[in-house]
């Protein structure tokens, strides 16, 4: 489905790509922490191959967030502010002129990131 840069109506692709935009990030945060803790475990057997497929998952994600800024460019979405808390996160973003915002309760982000790194390991081969 082609967006034309006058629509004011904002797409289901739209939100999809301000989600991943704003999932991303949160993700690279989580996998840094997650390799800093495993560190605990550098003597096991199985760590470095844990740390190295968590490497590869991290690596993938820049490559597709740099994609989602280039799309949000292209349609004219911009994310003015984002707020994670206790409950979860607030987005507040602009597509081409008009302010839209979305909540994501703690629970759907986690599912949404288990979502993610499923169809990123299914990529990684």
């Amino acid at each position: 489905m082609k967006v034309s840069s006058s629509s004011r109506i904002e797409t289901e692709e739209d939100v999809q790509i301000v989600k991943e935009y704003t999932l991303l990030p949160i993700l690279l945060d989580m996998l840094a922490r997650d390799m800093e803790e495993l560190k605990v475990y550098k003597d096991k057997i199985v760590y470095n191959h844990i740390l190295f497929y968590l490497r590869e998952v991290e690596m993938a994600i820049y490559p597709e967030l740099q994609s989602i800024k280039s799309q949000m460019k292209k349609r004219d979405i911009k994310v003015i502010h984002t707020e994670m808390n206790a409950l979860g996160i607030n987005v507040e973003y602009k597509v081409r002129g008009y302010i839209h915002h979305f909540t994501m309760l703690r629970s759907l982000v986690k599912a949404e990131l288990m979502t993610t790194l499923m169809n990123m390991r299914g990529g990684l081969r």
